[in-house]
């Protein structure tokens, strides 16, 4: 083979390899196109999911790739349920049940909309009504009842309000961990949100909140609502509210 052959050996040599080069990147923008995309498969209908050793983990349900119908997530047994929760077209709608792993319910919580929307009942493990918390569209209301073990219901908790000089100290008559005082109103008279424009947190000196009547006068304080919002020893949300006169 003279030099003029190896020369054109050569440049047909790297032809093809930039061809090659050229079909290898033709095939990545293929492959990631919204038509290779939109023929990706789309999950729809029963979806199962296991462990490595073969345990159940979850199971869900899909409508053209939309969470819909019911989903359940087991304990570490693969067999008992743990968590049921109901979709509509990729949104929890429903009532969805939580379970301890002896079997028995831990709660009942239900949502509208995607968001908790209506009462929020707790279970001890003997199945004994733990507690009823109160949501309208994903904020927790007035009225959260608590239950001892032997099904009797714990004190209602109430705000305390002590005058001292131009201050009205605020408290509560029961412990309540991280409890923040508000001054006008609720949503609806019933539902709490802190992001409510309706809502003035009060101030807070020496570890109290308190109420300067130099600020808020009698009469104002009549068609204004004092409101306290906090947590339980168990871990609930209580809200309170009481009115000044």
């Amino acid at each position: 083979m003279n030099k003029t052959q190896i020369l054109i050996a050569l440049v047909i040599v790297s032809i093809f390899g930039v061809f090659n080069t050229y079909f290898d990147v033709l095939e990545v923008f293929k492959a990631n196109s919204p038509e290779a995309i939109s023929e990706k498969k789309v999950r729809d209908g029963e979806i199962r999911q296991y462990t490595r050793d073969k345990r159940l983990k979850t199971i869900v349900n899909y409508d053209k790739g939309i969470k819909h119908g019911t989903s359940y997530l087991y304990h570490d047994d693969g067999e008992t349920v743990m968590l049921a929760i109901p979709y509509n077209q990729g949104k929890r709608e429903g009532t969805s049940k939580k379970y301890y792993k002896n079997g028995k319910l831990y709660a009942e919580t239900a949502y509208q909309n995607d968001l908790l929307h209506g009462p929020r009942k707790l279970y001890y493990t003997t199945g004994q009504l733990k507690a009823i918390i109160n949501y309208g569209n994903g904020n927790p209301g007035l009225g959260t009842i608590e239950y001892l073990l032997d099904g009797s219901k714990k004190n209602d908790n109430k705000i305390l309000a002590t005058k001292a000089g131009n201050r009205i100290k605020l408290s509560t008559s029961k412990a309540c961990k991280e409890s923040k005082f508000y001054i006008g109103k609720l949503i609806d008279e019933t539902f709490f949100n802190v992001m409510h424009p309706d809502l003035k947190s009060l101030p807070k000196s020496d570890g109290s909140y308190f109420i300067d009547t130099n600020m808020y006068t009698p009469s104002y304080l009549k068609y204004q609502d004092i409101i306290c919002h906090c947590e339980s020893k168990q871990g609930n949300p209580i809200i309170l509210k009481t009115r000044l006169y």
